[in-house]
């Protein structure tokens, strides 16, 4: 009888902690090497610790957007997956400046949801990789 009772406990037990741990787990926003592990030749950013993707040639994108407020430049150019760090692109150049969309109602410690790039007179357009 004991070991009947023993057996029905651990097994609650076992139950009871595989669904906790199943429910706890959190979504994550991809990192550069989530998304460079998958397409080495992605062209992203990073800004705020959030990775942006430039979505400019996708055919659901507007085309009209105006530069608004100046975000930063690239610090440095790199494909590396390990620490990569605000301000880091894999395609643009050292100095390249980030702007925000012009009606975007961005306020500093926000993230913006798109980010803009002025580059031979066009604009490419990032977009915020963010899951959830």
């Amino acid at each position: 009888m004991r070991l009947k009772i023993y057996i029905l406990v651990s097994i609650i037990l076992l139950i009871t902690t595989l669904f906790i741990s199943a429910s706890s787990s959190s979504i994550e926003n991809p990192n550069a090497r989530d998304i460079l592990r998958n397409n080495p030749d992605a062209d992203i950013i990073q800004l705020d610790g959030l990775i942006y993707q430039n979505v400019t040639n996708r055919e659901w994108i507007e085309t009209d957007y105006q530069m608004g407020e100046q975000l930063g430049e690239i610090k440095k150019r790199t494909d590396r997956k390990w620490f990569y760090r605000d301000f880091f692109a894999t395609t643009l150049a050292k100095g390249t400046i980030l702007y925000t969309e012009k009606d975007s109602n961005y306020q500093k410690g926000d993230f913006p949801f798109t980010v803009l790039v002025e580059e031979d007179d066009d604009i490419l357009v990032y977009q915020a990789l963010v899951e959830g």
